[in-house]
C-alpha cells in the first residue's frame, strides 16, 4: 500500500493512502495494543543509468573473481542482500536510493572479502562508503593492500591516542606503503593525488579496528552529557 504525505512535523507524518483503511482489519492486527506501521520513503527519482552500470560491472568482477557465472553471483548477492534489507533489492524498479544502498552493499562485499577487481574504478570514489569500509575491513583505499593501516588525515599531535576522542577525526585506511607517501607528501597534495576522501568512523568501527576502546567512548561521553558542550566539540 502506498501513500502520500499530507503533512510532516519533526517525528509525525499525516499519511493519505489512495483506499479506505478497514477499522476492523486494524483492530484484528492490534491484538487488544497499539497498531504499528512499516514506512520506506520513497524516492521519486528511478535508478540512473549510470548506478546500473555500476551496479552490473561490480557483479561481473564479484563473479569473476569466484569463476562462476554473473546471473548466478548476481541471485546470490540479491539473496544476501535480501536477508537485511526487508524490501530487497530488483534493478527493474529501483529507485536512486534504492541503488545507493545496493552498490554499497556491493562495495562493502568487495572490501569484506578480498575481490581482486581489474583496475581502480574512479566512480567507486564518488562513493564515501567505499572509504568507510575500506576503513572497517583495513584495505588500502588507493591498492586494496590487505592489512591496511589506520591513517590520521588531521595529526593529533602531541597528545596520548587515550586522551583523544577519535569520533572527531577524519581518518582513511592505506597500506604501510601509501601511508609513507602520505607523510612525505603531505595531505593537501596526498588527498588530491589519490582522490582520496576522509571519513568519521562511528563508534562500533572505531572499536572493532582497535582505534579506541568502549570505556574511553564512554568517558568521553561522559564528558559530552552537556548538549551545548557536546555541540561545540563537534563544532557543531
Amino acid at each position: 500500500m502506498i501513500g502520500k504525505i499530507i503533512s510532516h512535523d519533526k517525528n509525525k507524518l499525516t499519511i493519505e493512502f489512495d483506499e479506505d483503511i478497514n477499522p476492523e482489519y486494524l483492530k484484528l492486527l492490534s491484538r487488544g495494543k497499539s497498531n504499528y506501521v512499516l514506512a520506506k520513503l520513497l524516492d521519486n527519482e528511478k535508478m540512473s543509468s549510470a548506478q546500473n552500470a555500476v551496479s552490473h560491472t561490480l557483479i561481473r568482477d564479484i563473479a569473476n573473481h569466484y569463476f562462476v557465472d554473473a546471473q548466478e553471483m548476481e541471485i546470490s548477492l540479491k539473496y544476501q542482500y535480501n536477508y537485511r534489507e526487508i524490501y530487497g533489492f530488483s534493478h527493474s524498479d529501483a529507485t536512486m536510493d534504492d541503488a545507493t544502498k545496493w552498490i554499497e552493499f556491493l562495495i562493502e562485499f568487495i572490501l569484506m572479502n578480498g575481490v581482486e577487481l581489474p583496475k581502480r574504478y574512479t566512480y567507486l570514489l564518488d562513493y564515501d562508503k567505499f572509504f568507510y569500509f575500506a576503513c572497517k575491513h583495513r584495505k588500502c583505499c588507493i591498492c586494496a593492500k590487505e592489512s591496511g593501516q589506520i591513517h590520521h588525515v588531521t595529526a593529533v599531535g602531541n597528545r596520548k591516542r587515550k586522551n583523544v576522542d577519535h569520533r572527531l577525526f577524519p581518518f582513511t585506511c592505506v597500506c604501510l606503503e601509501h601511508h609513507n607517501i602520505a607523510h612525505a607528501l603531505g595531505e593537501k597534495e596526498f588527498l588530491a593525488r589519490y582522490e582520496v576522501t576522509p571519513v568519521y568512523l562511528d563508534k562500533e568501527t572505531l572499536i572493532k579496528i582497535g582505534i579506541t576502546s568502549n570505556a574511553q567512548i564512554m568517558k568521553f561521553d561522559e564528558k559530552y552529557k552537556d548538549e551545548e558542550l557536546y555541540k561545540k566539540a563537534i563544532g557543531g
